[in-house]
């Protein structure tokens, strides 16, 4: 297992997957197969997703929300922004 967590590693909310040479450049990168590290990047996707639904269960909003996302996935302020608005009950 590599030291990071692919989970982490740059891949963008606002995608359905990371294109063909990203994941074969970290397959490459931490020695996994191509479809250890498609898996990896489902799964943080999934966990940046929860995290959302849970702080949005929890009553926060606005730039509390925003912020709290940012902090705790470690995405860029815009792709928290839209990964919070798909996953908003009011779209």
């Amino acid at each position: 297992m590599c030291g990071f967590s692919l989970a982490r590693i740059g891949y963008h909310a606002g995608r359905m997957g990371a294109d063909e040479n990203e994941t074969s450049w970290l397959a490459q990168q931490t020695g996994q197969s191509r479809a250890e590290v498609e898996r990896g990047l489902e799964e943080g996707r999934l966990r940046r997703r929860a995290i959302v639904a849970e702080l949005i269960d929890a009553g926060l909003q606005g730039r509390e929300l925003l912020d709290m996302v940012v902090r705790l996935t470690g995405l860029p302020e815009e792709e928290a922004g839209t990964l919070i608005a798909a996953e908003s009950p009011n779209g």
